[in-house]
């Protein structure tokens, strides 16, 4: 090939590129010239569903620690540690043989006190026909009646101490409180536990029903306090509400439950204030300890403006949406918003109850776009 040839090539690739345009990244087109397709939504008053949003923890409904009420070589673990045990169930065993001997002697205590008393009152029933009949003196018949009194009381403290005995006997077998999940133990099978505070053996965890605690600062507290004596803000009658909350792993559980305890002091380090709903937990698939983001539902705004949450846009001066001016071109107007909820979003300022604003085709709109409305949604 000479190289004539090879220029005339070249140049006919470079004009051949030169009339190619490179195609446009997807959303760098430009706006379509003439009016846009849209649809219009009108912006909406009534009653606006009210969410609290706040970051708690679970807790247990009870936690109970089991000790030993008995001293003795612990024989028998009779639970999986970290298992979930019905009320009464069996989950440890002490060595009984030595509250088995105390029984046997506290039985033959009690039986000698009902024999001593059987035959004091025989001493007495003799003795009163004799004093009646002045066979016997006086002092003898208050001897019989205080010897009858004194064995009597007798039997009843050889009664209590075999009822104790029969108590300590049973405390062997240690059986679980309330149900719910138990913890490890915290003695190895074989070692001698001594009765009272030095005895724990294990916890327990009821968490069904579960707790969730959770804080709102002061300024919080007060502008819901303030909004529900204005009217703005209405309260669930029955104080019932319902908890939503986002796990770690962004999931989402709906829980019905009530707010049981509200504290009844600021904490002085945080400016926070401690709430606690109980929720149910009947699936168990909250745990104790859990941390969540708690969203409390059930009250609603009075009388509020609120449009699609789709319909709302960003922009360098902040939030705004598209209204459709009478001349059918749109116009940006910037909104102050609020909570939203599923699909919709609260409006606290910017528009009105008269304004159309669009509600479809909004990456296509620019201020002064010329637009064909096709009914509203």
């Amino acid at each position: 090939m000479n190289r004539l040839t090879t220029i005339a090539l070249s140049s006919a690739l470079i004009i051949a590129l030169s009339g190619c345009e490179r195609p446009k990244a997807a959303g760098m087109e430009k706006p379509p010239e003439g009016p846009v397709p849209i649809t219009t939504t009108q912006v909406k008053l009534g009653n606006f569903p009210a969410v609290l949003e706040a970051t708690g923890q679970t807790q247990a409904y009870n936690t109970v620690q089991i000790y030993a009420r008995v001293s003795g070589y612990l024989q028998k673990r009779a639970y999986t540690e970290g298992s979930r045990v019905e009320k009464g169930s069996t989950l440890f065993s002490i060595d009984p043989s030595d509250l088995k001997n105390s029984l046997l002697n506290a039985q033959a205590a009690y039986d000698l006190a009902i024999a001593n008393h059987t035959n004091a009152k025989a001493a007495l029933n003799r003795i009163k026909p004799l004093a009646s009949a002045n066979a016997a003196s006086a002092q003898d018949l208050d001897t019989a009646t205080a010897n009858e009194r004194n064995t009597a009381a007798a039997v009843a403290g050889a009664k209590a101490s075999l009822e104790q005995a029969k108590l300590n006997l049973s405390y062997t077998t240690i059986k679980a409180p309330i149900s719910g999940f138990v913890d490890r133990s915290k003695v190895d099978v074989g070692t001698y536990v001594v009765a009272g505070a030095s005895g724990l053996l294990t916890t327990m965890y009821q968490s069904d029903p579960i707790y969730v605690n959770f804080t709102f600062s002061e300024n919080q507290k007060l502008a819901r306090q303030n909004a529900i004596a204005s009217g703005k803000l209405i309260a669930p009658k029955d104080g019932k509400y319902t908890i939503e909350l986002i796990l770690s792993d962004n999931s989402t559980l709906l829980r019905k439950g009530s707010i049981d305890f509200i504290a009844p002091f600021i904490d002085s380090t945080t400016g926070n204030i401690t709430y606690r709903a109980l929720v149910d937990n009947s699936d168990h698939k909250l745990l104790p300890g859990q941390f969540v983001r708690v969203k409390v539902k059930g009250m609603e705004w009075s009388n509020a403006l609120y449009v699609p949450q789709k319909t709302v846009m960003t922009g360098d001066k902040g939030k705004f949406v598209y209204v459709v001016e009478a001349n059918n071109t749109v116009s940006p107007r910037p909104v102050i918003t609020g909570e939203w909820v599923d699909e919709n979003i609260l409006i606290e300022s910017g528009i009105t109850t008269n304004d159309k604003i669009a509600a479809d085709s909004l990456p296509k709109l620019r201020p002064g776009s010329e637009v064909i409305p096709n009914g509203t949604k």
